[in-house]
């Protein structure tokens, strides 16, 4: 069985990503504080480690200097997670055997998708096309449910739900459960329980003050059979729900509080900063204003006419997390060079134009040049020296294992 230790303090968070990897039979491993990392990590030699940082980190960056410092653990994979970590703060962290960056909140399709290519173990993801948008004002929490019941973000519905009850101190707040756009039927029973189940599983959410706003009929006729939510209010006019839960102290319109507190940020993808959320990828492609929500640490180049042992490469790199960039000539290569695009390259020196060794020279020659590992097969001393001289960080003869390429890789890297 594959081991993910997680180091986040965020409880809702760490807890989601337990819950769903077990659920994918993965041994999670949860460390909530950052006391003594390095001792837990190799007790527990994990398959994967999932890592909350900030820039200013001070123990998790000693942790990560130890990990690379011992061979023995210097090759398990690193996927870091954060709130506001700068692009160049973020590509300094390769060499600590970080593969991939995701910003918080994270969009758990890509990132489970990612997780289960460095664990070699697919990890399930429901990925049927649903909206599911959350926003509170005082007490009254308003979720718009659309298109589909999708079972993962009903699961994340509980775990924000609980974040924003808990970071608010709501005593007893307030559910209008907004479902638009869904053709509701007998086979959706199940789904609906279990969205049902989740919102009242929330601390301090009680039956009678989840409202329902819905014209299906199906869904009317499932809540009177169904004891368990017979205090559900079901209706189709928001207006009415709204005079029920909204205190007018706060507010003198009730349709001024529809349309400015509620109606029209349900229609956006406005920013959202909690750690948890509900937004998949592939609901909006959304980037922040450093970047992409997620991204690949490694950017690596093979430079090498063999197609087959490219193929064994790419697959290698791509196991941890690597976007892998292939070319079978020295032309190709310096075609698409820019400064800053790949964190490593890999070549075969003996290249069908005889021009290896050249295309070594020239990318030593380039601003910030990334490092250089010669993959290539068995060849004089005096040619291996000439090629160390030249600028490569290290030699192997091909054909070697994946955990020895990869493990020279992190050592290039750290140098």
């Amino acid at each position: 069985m594959k081991k993910v230790l997680i180091i986040d303090s965020h409880i809702q968070f760490r807890e989601f990503l337990k819950q769903k990897l077990t659920d994918d039979q993965i041994e999670v491993v949860i460390m909530q504080d950052n006391r003594d990392l390095y001792t837990s990590m190799t007790s527990v030699f994990p398959d994967l480690i999932i890592l909350d940082l900030t820039e200013d980190s001070t123990e998790e960056m000693e942790f990560l200097e130890k990990k690379a410092d011992d061979f023995t653990v210097s090759r398990i994979p690193i996927v870091v997670t954060g709130t506001s970590l700068s692009k160049s703060y973020t590509a300094s962290l390769a060499k600590y055997g970080v593969v991939k960056y995701f910003a918080k909140p994270v969009q758990f399709d890509i990132f489970f998708e990612s997780i289960g290519k460095i664990l070699h173990t697919p990890l399930s993801i429901d990925s049927t096309p649903s909206i599911m948008d959350i926003h509170r004002n005082k007490d009254l929490i308003f979720i718009e449910l659309a298109q589909a019941l999708n079972r993962d973000k009903i699961s994340l519905l509980k775990f924000r739900l609980t974040d924003i009850i808990q970071k608010e101190e709501l005593e007893s707040p307030k559910i209008i459960l907004m479902i638009t756009g869904l053709d509701l039927n007998f086979t959706d029973g199940y789904n609906l329980e279990y969205l049902f189940d989740n919102i009242l599983a929330c601390p301090n959410v009680s039956e009678k003050n989840v409202k329902l706003l819905s014209f299906s009929p199906f869904l009317k006729d499932f809540l009177d059979g169904h004891p368990d939510y017979s205090q559900f209010e079901i209706s189709p006019d928001l207006t009415n729900i709204l005079n029920d839960v909204v205190d007018t102290t706060y507010t003198s319109s009730v349709s001024d509080l529809i349309t400015d507190k509620i109606i029209l940020p349900s229609h956006g993808f406005e920013t959202s900063t909690a750690p948890v959320d509900t937004r998949f990828f592939t609901d909006s492609n959304e980037k922040t204003s450093s970047g992409i929500k997620q991204a690949s640490l490694l950017n690596i180049a093979i430079v090498d006419a063999d197609l087959k042992s490219t193929a064994f490469l790419k697959q290698v790199l791509e196991d941890i997390g690597s976007n892998v960039f292939c070319f079978t000539s020295s032309k190709d290569f310096i075609e698409n060079y820019q400064n800053d695009k790949f964190t490593l390259v890999i070549l075969d020196v003996i290249l069908p134009d005889q021009t290896g060794f050249s295309l070594l020279q020239h990318i030593q020659k380039q601003i910030k040049a990334p490092p250089i590992l010669v993959y290539s097969q068995n060849l004089p001393k005096e040619s291996v020296k000439k090629i160390l001289l030249a600028g490569a960080k290290a030699f192997m003869i091909k054909p070697q294992k994946p955990n020895d390429i990869t493990q020279k890789i992190f050592s290039i890297l750290n140098q």
